[in-house]
């Protein structure tokens, strides 16, 4: 199984995308070390910084000729990749902590899970985060071909939210009955989806999708005491009880 994450990176150097860039191509390969990464480059990026991720380990480039935002729909074309089994689409300005490796992984470990959505923060409204999302390779269904056909509809979507358009109109209503969703917003969800809610307290100080600076130092995981965790299973509680009975 080739597991895939995903970025874009356009317009000339910003250190916000720049370094967070570099910095979850570290993280990914602490916590992800198989994994492979595709960085999909506007035709605006200085040369230094393309031979800099050149150098860097697992790192595929994929060249789109394209400026602006546009950029941000060909990272979702990892998954039409031969090669690749599953992929993870991430923006350059957050960064792949633990929570979002914890939700990662939880979809990695569910076969039967086709497509990964999270919803973290209150402002995630969208069905489909472009920047918090993934699948894995689905019969019949180019990302690409979809996209192009997208384009030809005349469809909405010019700006910045051009991606999260075309998730919502063209992938999410084929993907609605194998999704799972993260979220800590229980109530942000549609009448058929099943959200699975992130068994942490929610914070500001991090979640997935937070925009970081340069520098960056990831907040240490929850203690154990501020983790909702799972019921003990019952053979633990039927003995449990078997001990209170005796010393009553």
């Amino acid at each position: 199984m080739v597991l895939a994450f995903s970025f874009c990176i356009y317009n000339g150097y910003n250190p916000l995308y720049y370094v967070g860039l570099l910095e979850n191509i570290e993280l990914i390969q602490k916590h992800f070390p198989e994994a492979f990464i595709y960085i999909y480059i506007g035709n605006d990026v200085p040369d230094w910084y393309v031979i800099e991720l050149r150098v860097r380990k697992n790192v595929i480039l994929r060249f789109t000729g394209e400026t602006g935002p546009r950029n941000m729909i060909h990272r979702f074309f990892a998954i039409d990749e031969p090669e690749v089994d599953m992929m993870l689409v991430r923006d350059a300005d957050s960064r792949v902590h633990w929570k979002d490796r914890w939700a990662i992984r939880e979809f990695l470990n569910t076969p039967s899970a086709k497509v990964h959505v999270i919803r973290d923060n209150p402002e995630h409204a969208t069905a489909i985060m472009g920047g918090l999302w993934g699948m894995r390779k689905i019969a019949d269904m180019n990302i690409r071909a979809l996209y192009d056909e997208h384009k030809i509809s005349g469809a909405k979507g010019h700006g910045m939210g051009l991606d999260q358009d075309f998730l919502i109109d063209c992938v999410y209503p084929r993907v609605t009955s194998v999704m799972m969703i993260h979220s800590s917003q229980t109530w942000r969800y549609r009448p058929f989806e099943v959200l699975n809610a992130f068994p942490f307290t929610y914070t500001n100080d991090i979640y997935c999708g937070r925009i970081e600076g340069s520098n960056y130092a990831e907040p240490p995981p929850p203690v154990a005491a501020t983790v909702n965790r799972p019921p003990p299973p019952q053979s633990m509680i039927a003995s449990l009880r078997g001990r209170v009975l005796k010393l009553s």
